[in-house]
């Protein structure tokens, strides 16, 4: 069987890492057993002597019993929180390195319901199934050797029983997994749903789709309800024919030793016997199903956590130049993107100079903003060339945290007082006014959880002074005077002519169509080809130019 990657990390994380704790568990579980059965052997001895000495010798098997069984869920439990911290670091860091296009099929409640339900799910191999398992598997390998020994039970009537029982328990722990995977993927929908409710919950007003809304959460909530009720009525009957299992098992035995059996019973004999078959197997008798149960569990815990874990991005194939083989800032030849089998791009090749401001623009769906990303590697295409220098990227989406102003600029919590100056320069350019912004606290004023207090335009420049306080070869700005008006705009396009002059070069998209004769070239796209990359004044006397207003209007 050849196992994925994922599925490679997750059973190194369960079972390989701290290998001797494993064992531990294994040799605790496996003492357990053997005071377990040796405790009705001194029993039998007590019964037949009543001397001091076999009491003592049954008390510290007893103690030893409850001891080691103890200690087998104790070293299970803490290895089990072990393992959930080095899963959940493990998807953390393998969840930050994958880029939106590999995420894509993912959504955030399912990304989130991994950490909250299929990391603790798939340790629970070694919090309960591999103890509980253990506790279970030796009384019930054991104890048909023990039967036989002392009492002559035959070991094939003994293993007919343990294998009929493990039969009816799988079955109706299968049944039970069942109900365990559909409560993950329905609390897995839900919070995608409720996350996107949180999200969205001012349009959602605005366009008076509240109630709409919050009535499909509740129908994926009812039908919670309605699967949990299958599983706690299926988890009552499984304890059900668990707990009344011990009293078959014992008729079972008795029957065959007074009826089948040869062998004549003492009172002695009957105590020991019925310590094994009430005592000693009643509890892996009862953790028989949900053993089963957990086992199935984790098995769909840790298919999805490997299927997360599996996902990898799809580099670009492109032959990487060094920067001394060229002047230009950036090279494209015949760079191709097809995703989910439509072709993105095609056949693009672009250049970028030196200190120049390249216009990307295009009719919606053209494909400029897919050719950014993947300037900036975000996207799996194909390319026969490809170099790009350091990059400053502001992207379409700002990203405001829920942190001072001051935090939001610098790009980082709790951001100490002496950047201030940088940060007020780096504002200054985005044309981020503290009066005319209503910014009373100045650097001081907290902004809301996913810039709830600012407006669009605020957002737009929070997120330019962010990137401006850094000088980069090459500045990517995507689409990043939509949200302005036109005296900020003008302002801004001094800020990028600045820039040009102190010697970066600067690739932006636009739909302002004022700013076209402030750039030194114009690249014009369409259906994700170029047709038209040249100097803007040749452009601006172009059909496309034309074209390009006709669509704006």
């Amino acid at each position: 069987m050849n196992f994925s990657s994922g599925q490679k990390k997750i059973f190194e994380i369960i079972f390989l890492r701290r290998l001797s704790r494993r064992f531990l568990i294994l040799f605790l579980s496996l003492s357990s057993a053997l005071a377990g059965l040796a405790l009705p052997y001194f029993q039998k001895i007590f019964s037949d002597h009543l001397d001091y000495q076999t009491l003592g010798i049954c008390v510290l098997i007893s103690l030893a019993y409850l001891a080691f069984h103890q200690l087998t869920l104790f070293v299970g439990q803490s290895e089990a929180v072990k393992a959930q911290r080095a899963l959940a670091e493990e998807i953390y860091e393998h969840n930050l390195n994958l880029k939106p296009m590999a995420l894509q099929k993912k959504s955030v409640g399912e990304v989130v319901s991994i950490y909250t339900t299929d990391i603790p799910s798939v340790t629970v191999w070694l919090e309960q199934s591999l103890p509980y398992g253990l506790t279970t598997l030796f009384p019930l390998i054991l104890t048909p050797i023990f039967l036989h020994q002392f009492y002559g039970l035959s070991p094939a009537f003994s293993y007919s029983l343990v294998g009929l029982l493990i039969i009816v328990n799988c079955l109706m722990a299968f049944r039970q997994s069942i109900f365990f995977y559909r409560f993950k993927k329905l609390a897995a929908d839900r919070m995608g749903l409720v996350n996107e409710w949180i999200q969205n919950i001012r349009g959602l007003k605005i366009l008076n789709w509240v109630e709409g809304f919050e009535n499909k959460i509740i129908k994926k909530r009812k039908e919670e309800t309605v699967n949990r009720m299958h599983m706690l009525t299926n988890g009552q009957i499984m304890n059900s024919i668990s707990s009344s299992i011990n009293f078959w098992l014992n008729l079972s035995v008795l029957f065959y030793l007074l009826y089948v059996s040869e062998l004549q019973l003492t009172k002695s004999d009957v105590i020991a016997l019925l310590w094994v078959t009430s005592v000693f197997l009643s509890r892996p008798l009862r953790q028989l199903p949900w053993f089963f149960t957990f086992v199935f569990d984790a098995w769909t815990s840790f298919r999805r956590l490997a299927d997360f874990l599996s996902i990898e991005n799809v580099d670009y194939v492109a032959q990487k130049s060094e920067a001394t083989n060229s002047e230009n800032l950036i090279e494209i030849e015949n760079l191709n993107l097809t995703l989910q089998n439509q072709p993105i791009l095609k056949n693009i090749s672009f250049k970028l100079n030196p200190q120049e401001i390249v216009a990307l623009i295009g009719p919606v769906g053209s494909g400029k903003t897919m050719l950014l990303k993947s300037i900036i590697g975000e996207t799996p295409f194909t390319a026969d060339r490809f170099y790009t220098a350091s990059t400053s990227y502001v992207p379409q989406e700002h990203f405001i945290m829920s942190a001072t102003l001051r935090d939001n600029v610098a790009f980082q919590y709790q951001s100490q007082t002496d950047q201030d100056p940088k940060i007020l320069e780096s504002l200054r350019k985005a044309q981020f006014d503290f009066s005319i912004d209503r910014v009373e606290k100045g650097l001081d004023t907290l902004i809301g959880e996913r810039g709830l207090n600012l407006s669009g335009g605020q957002k737009q420049r929070v997120s330019l002074a962010r990137q401006l306080g850094r000088v980069e070869p090459v500045f990517i700005l995507d689409d990043p005077l939509s949200a302005v008006d036109v005296a900020t705009e003008k302002e801004l396009v001094k800020e990028l002519v600045d820039i040009k002059t102190a010697g970066s070069s600067i690739v932006l998209t636009t739909q302002r169509f004022t700013l076209l004769p402030f750039c030194d070239r114009i690249v014009y796209m369409n259906n994700g080809q170029i047709d038209y990359d040249g100097p803007a004044k040749t452009f601006l006397n172009t059909k496309s130019y034309e074209s390009f207003l006709t669509g704006l209007t």
